[in-house]
């Protein structure tokens, strides 16, 4: 049964018309620059091509390299929320001084300190008891 007879083109007359539409575009291409420039016509359009790709290979890497150091940026901030909840000073601390400072302190720290930790850093859950949150923190420490 053919295609046409499920609603659907008949696939041979459409690889008809587009090999057709291909030969129509190689003469006019043909007619346009002569056979003498095609050689020059398709390495200028291999030369944009490659442009084209190393552009936006650039562009990707930018894009990639800011959301780097944005989560880099907004991971700091949540530490630094942390050690301010825990009572933890962090000026003047690198970033992994910081978490191992927290860590010591979630041990120490009270209910609501340790809550309000896990709230910081984003690993709260409501019902969870101080211990899960305790562990939850370090965890979330990367320590």
């Amino acid at each position: 049964m053919p295609l046409s007879a499920y609603g659907l083109p008949d696939l041979t007359a459409q690889i008809i018309g587009i090999e057709w539409i291909v030969v129509l575009i190689v003469i006019a291409i043909l007619l346009l620059f002569g056979p003498q420039k095609l050689p020059e016509l398709a390495r200028g359009i291999g030369r944009a091509m490659g442009e084209f790709r190393r552009g936006k290979a650039e562009v990707e890497r930018q894009i990639s390299t800011e959301l780097s150091d944005f989560e880099l940026k907004e991971q700091r901030t949540r530490v630094e929320k942390a050690a301010a909840a825990l009572g933890v000073p962090s000026t003047a601390k690198s970033e992994m001084q910081l978490k191992l400072d927290i860590a010591r302190a979630v041990d120490k720290a009270t209910d609501e300190q340790v809550v309000a930790a896990s709230q910081a850093i984003g690993v709260y859950s409501s019902g969870a008891d101080v211990h899960r949150l305790k562990e939850q923190i370090v965890k979330s420490l990367n320590v």
